[in-house]
């Protein structure tokens, strides 16, 4: 029995240095293409390049049927692409829906990459709208060209292995890729708050750009964080008795503060195009909770993964009070978002 399509499932977290790109290529029935596609996707893997493919991804080779009143192109294969970093096209052999996902993609902004059988006849028309036209005799001939995109295509990176950033991300629809810095978090006290968690957030994005000198344009993206009650500054708790104990005076205050550190650092290999450190502030409160509250929230054991204990993210009762949710969260978006127009 057939089973009813669903939609390819593609991470906006890519592997470092990978892509993941939409493919697309002439289909006939039987086995053939079947092995085609299997010799090319085992050159572009070792290139860095994951790919979805509708036929395989969705329709299952057949084993799996659209349901009425949907579409393969407008309800599959649109999504896919836009979540995708670029689009592949093999045009040895003509098609309609391929000059159609050459279309939806140059219209989207997605780049595109033509490979074709060489004595191919690519179009005028599919020519302007490509990056890039690869001829090639054998699939291991893609290798070459496709590493080198790979090195060179515009990617956000981020400085952290933190779920929360990594979440702002996918919550915004950015693909990315985690080069965790291990850079020393270690604060000047002698600074001011604003200042440490600045100098901090800038000197993971800078040990991130001097690990990725090799990589073409690039924006790495890095964040510090700490609470701030009382005109004390607190880190990540180091017992559930420490998070107790602070979690007790600030339950029924609404002058608990996320101070974020932002480094943004726009790069193209061993060069910095423009870059942005600050520190931004939001205020939360805190609800009055009962002690039968705190323990349940506690004994869950998430507060010794959050600077002061508690976070927005991991508890229904600290709330926004004033300044951006993305600062609460960790990372101040707003900045690295400006920049990524410059990303081409």
């Amino acid at each position: 029995m057939l089973e009813v399509a669903k939609r390819a499932k593609i991470s906006y977290e890519r592997k470092p240095k990978t892509l993941h790109s939409f493919f697309a290529l002439k289909f006939h029935d039987g086995d053939e293409d079947k092995a085609k596609v299997e010799a090319i996707e085992s050159a572009l893997n070792k290139a860095g390049i994951e790919i979805t493919l509708m036929a395989r991804d969705v329709e299952k080779w057949g084993d799996a049927y659209i349901p009425d009143g949907k579409t393969l192109m407008r309800d599959y294969a649109f999504p896919a692409m836009l979540e995708c970093d670029c689009n592949i096209i093999e045009f040895s052999e003509k098609g309609v829906g391929l000059g159609i996902n050459a279309g939806y993609c140059y219209a989207m902004g997605k780049p595109i990459y033509i490979i074709a059988k060489n004595g191919s006849d690519i179009s005028t028309t599919i020519s302007n709208l490509a990056k890039e036209i690869i001829f090639y005799d054998k699939p291991e001939d893609l290798i070459e060209p496709f590493t080198r995109i790979v090195n060179n295509f515009p990617r956000v990176i981020l400085a952290s292995k933190s779920v929360f950033r990594k979440q702002q991300l996918i919550d915004e629809s950015i693909p990315f890729e985690v080069i965790v810095s291990n850079a020393d978090e270690t604060c000047d006290q002698s600074k001011s708050f604003k200042n440490q968690l600045a100098e901090v957030s800038m000197r993971k994005a800078q040990t991130v750009f001097e690990m990725t000198k090799t990589r073409g344009t690039r924006l790495i993206v890095a964040g510090d964080q700490n609470i701030v009650f009382n005109g004390v500054m607190y880190g990540k708790p180091k017992s559930i008795l420490e998070a107790r104990k602070l979690l007790s005076q600030m339950r029924g205050s609404d002058e608990v503060y996320a101070y974020t550190g932002n480094a943004i650092l726009l790069a193209d290999r061993d060069k910095i195009l423009q870059s942005v450190n600050i520190t931004d502030i939001a205020r939360l409160s805190v609800d009055d909770i009962t002690d039968e509250e705190m323990d349940k929230y506690l004994s869950e054991g998430t507060c010794l993964t959050v600077c002061g204990g508690v976070s927005i993210n991991n508890a229904l009762f600290v709330h926004l009070k004033e300044g951006r949710l993305s600062t609460a969260k960790g990372l101040t978006l707003e900045y690295a978002k400006e920049m990524l127009s410059n990303l081409v």
